[in-house]
Order: C-alpha cells, then sequence, then structure tokens
C-alpha cells in the first residue's frame, strides 16, 4: 500500500509514554464522558476503535501467532465435519461429468434428493417466518397497571421492524439467503453489532466456509473462540485506516483464491482473520475477552477491540471487602482511588454472535448437521442403483455379441432405422448360425425395489413424502391435517429452533438500539411526542421475540386447520357461536386479496339479519333462544324488582329510625335548652338579691357613720 511503516523505536517511545497495566489498563480502553445536567451528571463509556497502538510490536506479534495457532487448532477439530459438507456440495452440484466404468460414457446420474430435500424446507420456513413485516413483536415482562409498558412495547416493535425492514435494507436478503443455505450445511451464525463506519446497526450472515470454530465444545457459552474469514481489496483496507479503525501499517496482498494471478493489480483481495478470543494483554495472569483481526498469512495484527464493558468487569475493593463492576471507580478524571493493585474479579464477555442450528449433531459436537449428512449415503445409493439400472437398459437396448469364424458379412457395428431392412451376401442358414448376442439379463427387480426403499426413506427423513398416496381423494379434513402434521413436525421442530435463534438475535438488537440509538432519530422514525426512549429502552422491563407461530409449519397446514373450522360452521352455530371470524380465517389462509369487500363491516343488527338470511333453519332456533333469554330477563327483572323493594323498605325503615333519633335529639336540645334558661333566670335573681343586700349593708353602714358624727359635731359647736 506504500505507506510509511511506524518504526519500532517510535512506537516504543510512544508505548512508554502511556504504559499501564492492570485495571488502569482495562479502562484506559474506552472514552469517557459526561452528559445531562450537573445534578443529574450520567456517565457514557464509549470504546475505541482499535487499542492495537496502545501496545509494543513484541506484544502485537505475540497476539497475532497466538491468534493463528488458535484458528489453524480450531480448523483440524472441523476436519470431518467439513469432509461431509465437501460431499455434500458435490452431489448437489447437477454436473455433467463423464464416467468410464464400466466403459466410457457410462450413466452418471445424480439424485435431486438431497436439493428437493432442502428446498422444500427453506420453501415452507421462509414463508413462515419472513412472510410478515413485523417481524418483531415485544413481550413485556412484569406487571403493567396504567398500560404504559404495552404503549412503549408497541413503539419498540414498530421501531425495530422499521429498523429490519429499512434501515438495514439487506437484512431479508440476507436472512433469507441463511434460511436456504442452512439445510445444507446445518449450522449458520450472525454478528450483530454496531458499524462505526456506517453509523447503523449490522446483522450480518456468516456461512460455512467462513467460520471456524473448536467443534469439540457442547455450547456457546463455552466457546473461546470465534473466527470469521474474510477478503478485502485495497480500498477497503485503506477506508479503515483513513478512520483510524485499523493501524496504518503496510499489508502485502495475499489472498487463498485460485484466480488472483488473473486479477488486476488493484482488483487483489488479501484474506484476514477476525477472532472474537482471550488474551492477558494487562499481564495479570488472567485472559479478557477481545476481538482480533489478523492478516491471515502474515500473522499481522491491524486491530484489537475490547469484547466488554466496564459494568462487565469485577474487580476487588480492598476497602469495603467485596467486588465491584469497574465503571463505577472510572470517572471523566480518571479511575476513582488509582493505585493500580486490583485485582480482576470476573470479566463477561459480550457476546453478538447468534448461532442458527438444524439438526444437532449425534455425536455431540457443537456445528450441527444438515441433510448433506443424514442423506449422503442414502443419496449416493440412489445414484448408484438408477445408475446400474440405466447402464443395464442401455446393453439391452444396444445389443451386440460375436460372429463366426467363416462369416463373411461386414464386421463391425451396423445401425438400423426402424423399419429397415438391410441386404446381405450370405444365406440365411450362415445368417443365423453366424451370429451369436451377447447374452444380457433383464433389469433386476431386486435392484429397483431397492432404489424405492432408499427413495421413499431420504423422503421421510426430510419430511417431504408424497401424502397423495396416502390421503384418499373424499379423506376428512381432520384426518388429512392430522397426517401433515404428522409429517412436518420435524420441520416444525427445526423451525421451532430458528425462530429462538432469531429471538436472541433480535434481543442483541435491542442491546445496541439502547447503547447507540439516537433519542431525536427515535422520535422522528415514530411520529410520536410521547416516544420516551430512556423508558422504552429499558433493558430490566421486556424481551424481544419474532413474530412467527412455530406451531404451524406451511400454508397446507393453516389451509387444512381453517378448513377444519369451516367444515363445523353447523355446530358453531347451533351452540350460538360466531361463525363469521371462521370464514374469515378460511379465506385469509388461501390468501384472498379482497377481504374488505367480502366481509365489510356491518354492526350486530345487520350481522343478526346476514345470518338469518342465509341460514334459515337458525329462525326457529334463535326464536327459542331468544324466548328464553327472555324468560330469563324476566325472571332476572323479577329479581331486581325484589331485590329493590326489600332495599326501598330497608331504606324508609332506615329513615323511620333517622327520624326519630333526630326527633329524640331534638327534644334532648329543647330540654337542655330550657334547663340552661332556668339556671341563667336563678342566677339572675341570685345575683339582684346579692347586690341588693350590698346596697342595704353600704346604706347601713352610712346611716351609722352619720349617727356618730352629728353628737361630735354639737359638742364643738358649744
Amino acid at each position: 500500500m506504500n505507506k510509511p511503516e511506524i518504526k519500532l523505536e517510535e512506537r516504543e517511545e510512544q508505548n512508554k509514554q502511556t504504559e499501564l497495566e492492570g485495571v488502569e489498563l482495562l479502562a484506559s480502553f474506552f472514552d469517557i464522558v459526561a452528559s445531562g445536567t450537573e445534578q443529574e451528571a450520567k456517565i457514557i463509556f464509549i470504546p475505541k476503535a482499535n487499542i492495537a497502538d496502545q501496545f509494543s510490536d513484541d506484544m502485537l506479534n505475540k497476539v497475532g501467532q497466538n491468534v493463528n495457532n488458535g484458528f489453524i487448532a480450531d480448523l483440524s477439530s472441523m476436519d470431518e465435519w467439513n469432509d461431509f459438507n465437501k460431499r455434500g456440495l458435490e452431489l448437489v452440484k447437477q454436473e455433467k461429468n463423464a464416467k468410464s466404468t464400466p466403459w466410457d460414457g457410462a450413466s452418471n446420474f445424480k439424485s435431486p434428493t438431497l436439493m428437493q430435500a432442502a428446498l422444500k424446507f427453506s420453501d415452507r420456513a421462509s414463508t413462515e417466518l419472513l412472510r410478515q413485516d413485523n417481524i418483531v413483536k415485544t413481550k413485556i415482562i412484569g406487571k403493567d397497571l396504567d398500560g404504559e409498558k404495552a404503549k412503549s412495547a408497541e413503539r419498540v416493535a414498530e421501531y425495530s421492524n422499521f429498523q429490519i425492514n429499512v434501515q438495514m435494507e439487506e437484512w431479508r436478503e440476507e436472512h433469507e439467503t441463511l434460511i436456504y443455505k442452512l439445510p445444507y450445511d446445518g449450522c449458520a451464525f450472525k454478528k450483530t453489532f454496531f458499524d462505526q463506519r456506517l453509523g447503523r446497526s449490522m446483522s450480518n450472515i456468516i456461512l460455512y466456509p467462513d467460520f471456524v470454530v473448536n467443534n469439540r465444545v457442547k455450547s456457546i457459552s463455552r466457546l473461546r473462540r470465534f473466527s470469521t474469514q474474510f477478503e478485502l481489496s485495497h480500498n477497503d483496507i485503506l477506508e479503515r485506516q483513513n478512520q483510524g479503525l485499523w493501524l496504518d501499517i503496510e499489508i502485502s496482498a495475499i489472498s487463498d483464491s485460485e484466480d488472483t494471478e488473473d486479477q488486476a493489480e488493484a482488483d487483489k483481495m488479501t484474506d484476514f482473520i477476525e477472532q472474537q478470543g482471550y488474551f492477558d494483554l494487562d499481564g495479570d495472569g488472567y485472559e479478557e475477552p477481545y476481538t482480533f483481526t489478523i492478516a491471515k498469512h502474515s500473522s499481522q495484527i491491524v486491530r484489537i477491540t475490547p469484547r466488554f464493558e466496564p459494568s462487565d468487569v469485577l474487580v476487588k475493593d480492598e476497602k469495603n471487602r467485596r467486588a465491584t463492576d469497574l465503571s463505577s471507580l472510572m470517572t471523566v478524571d480518571g479511575l476513582a482511588g488509582a493505585d493500580g493493585k486490583r485485582e480482576v474479579v470476573r470479566i463477561k464477555p459480550v457476546n453478538d454472535i447468534t448461532k442458527y442450528s438444524f439438526l444437532h449433531d449425534p455425536e455431540g459436537g457443537f456445528l450441527d448437521i444438515g441433510y448433506s449428512y443424514i442423506l449422503g449415503a442414502l443419496t449416493n445409493a440412489i445414484n448408484a442403483t438408477t445408475n446400474q439400472l440405466v447402464d443395464s437398459g442401455t446393453l439391452a437396448n444396444t445389443g451386440g455379441g460375436w460372429l463366426a469364424k467363416g462369416f463373411r458379412g461386414k464386421m463391425g457395428s451396423s445401425a438400423f432405422k426402424p423399419g429397415e431392412y438391410k441386404q446381405t451376401g450370405i444365406s440365411a442358414q450362415d445368417l443365423s448360425s453366424g451370429i451369436f448376442p451377447r447374452p444380457i439379463q433383464d433389469a433386476s427387480p431386486t435392484l429397483f425395489s431397492m432404489m424405492q426403499l432408499f427413495i421413499s426413506s431420504s423422503q421421510e427423513l426430510s419430511a417431504s413424502a408424497d401424502l397423495s398416496q396416502t390421503i384418499g381423494a373424499n379423506a376428512p379434513a381432520t384426518t388429512t391435517l392430522a397426517l401433515v402434521q404428522e409429517q412436518q413436525q420435524s420441520a416444525g421442530a427445526i423451525i421451532l429452533r430458528i425462530y429462538r435463534a432469531m429471538a436472541s438475535e433480535f434481543k442483541k438488537l435491542f442491546i445496541l438500539n439502547s447503547k447507540f440509538l439516537d433519542p431525536q432519530e427515535y422520535q422522528e422514525v415514530l411520529d410520536d411526542p410521547e416516544a420516551n426512549f430512556e423508558f422504552d429502552f429499558d433493558l430490566r422491563r421486556m424481551n424481544i421475540v419474532p413474530v412467527a407461530n412455530p406451531e404451524i409449519s406451511s400454508q397446507i397446514q393453516r389451509i387444512q386447520q381453517a378448513q377444519t373450522e369451516v367444515s363445523q360452521v353447523e355446530l358453531v352455530a347451533m351452540a350460538g357461536g360466531n361463525i363469521r371470524p371462521i370464514i374469515e380465517n378460511f379465506y385469509e389462509a388461501i390468501g384472498s386479496q379482497r377481504m374488505e369487500e367480502i366481509f365489510p363491516e356491518e354492526d350486530a343488527e345487520q350481522r343478526l339479519q346476514r345470518l338469518l338470511s342465509e341460514n334459515p333453519e337458525l329462525a326457529e332456533l334463535i326464536s327459542g333462544e331468544a324466548e328464553r333469554l327472555d324468560l330469563l330477563a324476566a325472571a332476572e327483572a323479577d329479581r331486581i324488582e325484589r331485590e329493590e323493594a326489600r332495599a326501598d323498605l330497608k331504606a324508609s325503615s332506615d329513615a323511620d329510625k333517622a327520624h326519630s333519633e333526630i326527633k329524640k335529639n331534638k327534644s334532648i336540645e329543647v330540654l337542655n335548652y330550657e334547663k340552661a334558661e332556668t339556671e341563667d333566670v336563678k342566677n339572675q335573681i341570685s345575683t339582684h338579691k346579692a347586690v341588693g343586700e350590698l346596697d342595704n349593708q353600704e346604706l347601713q353602714n352610712q346611716q351609722a357613720l352619720q349617727q356618730i358624727q352629728q353628737p361630735q359635731g354639737l359638742n364643738d359647736d358649744k
């Protein structure tokens, strides 16, 4: 790419300036920003696009070699599984290949059994799982007393369906490709992630042979590595380097493609490996989960990203003697109380891989099996027996034999036209005695029976048997439905597994939206001012599941079920049931496009008149039912009247009692008033009497004083 490579000395000098270890190093893998008001500050951790530039070239070489060694070890564990898929692919290809045994140009028939089984399943599965636009729906967890969760769930489902139908324009096509490839290979994967280059969520399919895993593990939770092979052009590499997603280093253009030499220099492709694995980058003895990207042939590291978030890292808290997550220690200013000695207790890796399974491996391998595994031997047997039968017919039709030594006719092959006779130069006796035809046996009937047995067995294994020989022309709908359901049971179980995998994929998409979705974009797409991003994408409240019904796995089954319901319309009507939904369901099952014309909106009175006109025999039944309902209504009215009379009597008695109580209380009140008045009069009389006595006493005192004073005054005058 003609780019200057950063010298080892310069890189090591850069690393010395920012050299960290322990939890400080793990914390440095994220950019920390604060949002919200000062009162409600919220810390947001954004993973860096590439952390490979924080390590020396020596460390990067060790990581690259470790990734390559793990890739080779996992690939060797898949040898047997790969062989089955390669042979199955050869059986599927309807290529014209010449055979030299038992003679040149012998029959080389290839049975379409494997392809037929895969196509029938894929058609059924894709029709069921992708037939509606609202593939995603929401399920509420917990109580919803005010109905707010239900509204939130509807908004989340609407936006999720907008994502996979409009924003992720490649999703439907790729998912359909996965469904059609799955029956052959048995296993496929999807990676759901936020693409920083496109600024939106992605869910890319990973098909055989692009993935490499350890086939000896038992579950995806125990998977130590998941590797993906891909190739990029010169421009693709340059774009990633210019955006800072990859290291700006020189990468040689080497590819496994056979046509590399025929490509122009600018079109040469380079193979890469992206591996989700583990490596101890901070030197504490505990391997952390990362995603590594290396050039396949040189093991050059071009990118490393952490496969965890700060909240997923549990570290020892020496102060409180308990484990705490790393996010609680990280602030905008750095790691709170960082002493570089905290030990990692556990790191939970982020899982963005979804596994899609077909049939579980009978030997217990991690990778599932497809029709290539279970039908490969039967397909080979069908091919062998068919070719033998064809070759036998060829021998019988072409003839051949021996000519006597003295036979003077023309030697070699002689072609005849229909109805043609050829002149010979020998007598009839010499002609009959000079030619000895090669003895040829007729085609073996046992061989033909074996071929039919192989075909029948393959159809039973693939759930694609022909039921026309089993179901009679006048077979009841219930019998037909039971036979179809029995035949499709295995296919329904596989569709259920795909259904669960889709639920897991949509849950990952929901989590990505909670982290990266712009709240303003969310409101604009829904055009709903009540759309609350913080509330709607609360991971603790709901789960995301697809809308497909796993119990019904084909349109034929839906039609058969609808026909079964239609056949019981009279019983439903006699029982007082509503037969319109039954008929509507039948038309929906057959895919009618005139539902609104056939079933216009009508009120209850119109519906009753229509039923009576269509079913005159129901008039007497309805009349009798109406009479019965009238009697019941009259009895109910009489009961209500008696209840009301008793209630009125009780109310009257209660009113009289209340009136008597009021009169009694009033009398008591009057007596108390009168008593109060009497006491007041008595008090007033006593007061007047006391005042009068005081006045008299004072008058007497004044008179006595005057009597005493008068004699003294006379003596003074004298």
